[in-house]
């Protein structure tokens, strides 16, 4: 992958500049690159170009906001002219007019408004190339200034990703998340009102924060599809246990320095555009920069898995689901790269949705997940002398109905053939924290490896009705396995 940015390490506050663009637009329509509302491709039902009317539009609401005039409704109706149709806004509307006090509404009106209007009506002179599409299998990375990230979420505020919107069967985008706002910007009144109003004053205040002043650096999204030549044989492998630190009371998001781990949908972001409030939905409205992966990434594979790398994070909150809140703002002092990107990744490891609990034993199934991790933790050959530690958890345990102990051995098997050293946080579980050590110091003094822990699972996959799988293995002598 080319160098796309060139940035000066030594002069932290010059916007780094891109090596590859000479600030002409160049307009791509097609399936496999992004289509900006800014293509003369994008047309209406009558064959008029559409970015005609969205510029209109947009101006005339960039004016209302900066002479003090904006209202809810002039947001509504440029809305739905951009887009062309009709959409119903009840939790935009509540947090405007009613959860926000008269200095927040007004400052949002006035100032932030016009500046989310600028960044989407200049799309096509900040981002002068649409960023292509991380289809299945392409091993390719998509990176951008943080200004051209903030320009595509102004565009995707105002709805104005053409065919985004019909994700039915058979169509362009069945495999692709919708980025635009709609669906976050409706309800409010009843089910999923609260947290959805307070994910989305995290969203906002990101907003508010690059108004202020508008961040300087580049973020990369990376997607990786795990080779067949490279799947470990795994009833061969010697590799031995991984170093590991077990911990309740941190999250992951406060380890730095090593590679977090996001509880991933396969759709990546999960439900952070409708109801959806737990580990990855948080992590996205927190570093609303994330939010350009539902624009990039189509469906995820079980030998696949999505980093993102250098997103800056905006705020803090208390709570977890229907309980979440928005706290205050943050200041993210993490370092960065030679590449202005800071150094902060995070992979999208999707679990299965257990619907029926007993399946997660199958072999089928262990292996697709262990697989899976093992795709997220590995460490290709090119930076084969990075293998910082890994944090994880509780991964598919919460709504997928996944097993705690089941998922910490699978996760502690594919660290440890990746040979990377694993923080286990498990979410103020204490019981899981005493049982996974004495798991864990078990399999040392056996002197355990990989090839061991994948036979304890085999077995296990016919005994899981009868015992929980760390007393099976704390029961069971490495030397009997093979016996």
């Amino acid at each position: 992958m080319p160098t796309p940015f060139k940035y000066d390490s030594n002069d932290p506050d010059c916007e780094p500049e891109p090596l590859y663009e000479n600030g002409t637009y160049v307009d791509e329509w097609d399936q496999d690159n992004v289509r900006l509302p800014c293509s003369q491709f994008y047309i209406t039902k009558n064959g008029t170009q559409r970015w005609p009317i969205i510029q209109e539009s947009l101006t005339k609401l960039q004016h209302l906001s900066e002479t003090h005039m904006a209202t809810m409704e002039d947001i509504k109706e440029t809305i739905e002219e951009c887009a062309g149709r009709k959409y119903e806004f009840n939790c935009l509307e509540r947090l405007l007019n009613e959860v926000y006090s008269a200095d927040e509404r007004a400052h949002f009106m006035s100032t932030v408004l016009s500046n989310i209007c600028s960044l989407a009506l200049n799309v096509d002179k900040i981002c002068s190339r649409p960023p292509p599409l991380l289809r299945i299998g392409s091993n390719r990375t998509v990176t951008m200034s943080q200004k051209q990230a903030a320009s595509l979420l102004a565009c995707a505020f105002f709805c104005l990703f053409p065919r985004r919107f019909n994700q039915k069967v058979g169509s362009e985008y069945e495999n692709y998340q919708n980025p635009n706002f709609n669906t976050l910007f409706q309800g409010g009144r009843t089910g999923g009102s609260k947290w959805k109003l307070e994910k989305l004053k995290c969203i906002f205040h990101y907003f508010n924060r690059i108004t202020e002043k508008m961040p300087n650096g580049v973020i990369s999204f990376r997607r990786y599809q795990l080779p067949d030549s490279c799947l470990p044989k795994w009833a061969e492998s010697k590799e031995p246990l991984c170093k590991i630190h077990i911990t309740k009371n941190k999250i992951i998001e406060d380890i730095v320095g090593l590679l977090q781990v996001d509880f991933a949908n396969k759709y990546i972001g999960g439900g952070v555009m409708s109801d959806g409030c737990v580990q990855e939905e948080i992590r996205f409205v927190i570093c609303p920069e994330m939010l350009i992966s539902l624009l990039l990434c189509e469906v995820i594979q079980p030998n696949e898995c999505v980093f993102l790398i250098g997103c800056e994070r905006f705020s803090t909150y208390q709570g977890y689901s229907t309980t979440f809140q928005f706290k205050e703002n943050y200041i993210d002092q993490t370092p960065k790269d030679s590449w202005s990107r800071k150094l902060c990744h995070v992979v999208a490891m999707d679990a299965i949705a257990f619907h029926n609990r007993s399946i997660q034993y199958t072999i089928k199934n262990m292996k697709r997940e262990l697989i899976k991790a093992y795709t997220c933790f590995r460490v290709p050959a090119a930076v084969i002398d990075q293998k910082s530690g890994v944090a994880t958890g509780n991964w598919g345990c919460g709504a997928f109905n996944g097993n705690k102990q089941l998922k910490a051995i699978i996760q502690l098997i594919a660290a440890s053939q990746a040979g990377r050293p694993l923080v286990y946080l498990t979410f103020r579980d204490q019981n899981l924290v005493m049982s996974f050590h004495k798991v864990y110091e078990h399999l040392s003094n056996e002197k355990a490896t990989v090839k061991d822990l994948c036979t304890y699972l085999q077995q296990y996959s016919t005994l899981y009705k009868k015992l929980p799988l760390f007393d099976f293995i704390l029961q069971t002598p490495v030397s009997s396995l093979y016996s």
